[in-house]
């Protein structure tokens, strides 16, 4: 019997969140309910805890089509599990969001109606973050004007999750061309500012109950990555300018 068409595909990037996969696939399966055209990839993105065994059991137990994994066999950064799910995936319509749950999948689902509700291939919907702590929504709010200021687009909350897109915009801009790291949201907002259209979704920011942070849970972590995306501004402000 051949699988429904999917329409929707979720890309989830997991490293070393074996604690949380349980989590993942609970609340993933709340959110999509009965849809079959929506699949939802778990990418282990090169984890070297026991991902691996967590995912396998968590996928024999709930024995759903719509959920699957991709393996990465080396950590290349948080930008290459995310290209390597969407590299793989079968929907018409790609997203992506954290496994950290912090965006509750439900918001995936509703950024991904309001894609389908606007009807435009260079629509690109993502999450604007409410009920954060002030400390990373100071870092937030700097980096976006910095990167406004050097690339001369407005960019808005550009950590925030989910990001959903047209499977067009991922090959045009986003495939063999995006940064490996956690620049790539950067990356795919720049484009989808220049040369389409953003529009957001309401998200409320909760606090990781499993897992550890990756890319901005304390002070020196923040610092480590805002210092790394200040860089990568340039180098793309650099690029931008040779072409």
């Amino acid at each position: 019997m051949s699988l429904p068409e999917r329409d929707l595909s979720i890309i989830v990037p997991c490293y070393n969140e074996a604690k949380n996969i349980p989590h993942i696939v609970e609340l993933f399966r709340e959110a999509i309910q009965d849809r079959q055209t929506i699949e939802v990839i778990l990418v282990n993105n090169g984890s070297t805890d026991n991902s691996a065994e967590v995912l396998d059991q968590e996928f024999k137990k709930v024995n759903d089509p719509r959920f699957r994994t991709v393996k990465v066999e080396v950590n290349k950064g948080y930008g290459f599990g995310i290209l390597s799910g969407l590299e793989a995936a079968a929907g018409n319509v790609l997203a992506w969001t954290h496994a950290d749950l912090q965006t509750d999948p439900v918001d995936v689902v509703t950024a991904y109606e309001k894609f389908k509700e606007i009807n435009d291939p260079k629509a690109f919907v993502k999450g604007r973050r409410k009920n954060r702590a002030w400390g990373p929504a100071f870092f937030t709010y700097m980096m976006q004007l910095i990167a406004s200021a050097e690339l001369g687009v407005k960019l808005v909350d550009i950590g925030a999750q989910p990001k959903v897109f047209s499977k067009e915009f991922y090959t045009t801009y986003l495939k063999d061309k995006a940064p490996y790291d956690f620049s790539l949201d950067l990356f795919a907002q720049y484009f989808a500012q220049k040369y389409g259209t953003i529009y957001e979704i309401p998200v409320v920011f909760k606090t990781r109950k499993f897992g550890e942070a990756k890319g901005g849970g304390s002070l020196k972590t923040r610092i480590k990555v805002s210092i790394r995306t200040f860089n990568y501004i340039k180098e793309l402000k650099r690029k931008l300018n040779t072409t």
